[in-house]
């Protein structure tokens, strides 16, 4: 899957492993694998809903948003992008991370 970023900052810090720990350390290990299932998925349909990472629709004011699981509580945002069929998720296959947050 393509993958972008919502700024240079957040690209230049989760494609390094020396700032992913400076930056989350407490959640390093789960945010390098998730990411890297990210990477390794053809298609947003590709990531499971199952624990983890647990793929999920958001809903209020992000509702063109997805989450996915990175500990308990944190989750990556992420924005598809380009042209897809809302009703296929295997259609989506660039995404934007939007942020890496607790939103709870």
């Amino acid at each position: 899957m393509d993958i972008e970023f919502a700024s240079s900052r957040m690209e230049k810090d989760l494609s390094n492993r020396r700032r992913i720990t400076k930056q989350y350390g407490h959640i390093q290990t789960s945010l390098e694998n998730r990411l890297s299932e990210l990477w390794a998925a053809n298609s947003l349909g590709d990531v499971t809903t199952a624990p983890p990472p647990r793929r999920h629709k958001l809903t209020g004011d992000r509702t063109d948003c997805w989450g996915i699981n990175v500990s308990k509580n944190w989750r990556i945002v992420l924005q598809p992008i380009g042209e897809f069929d809302p009703d296929d998720l295997h259609t989506i296959t660039k995404v934007k991370i939007i942020s890496i947050e607790d939103y709870h």
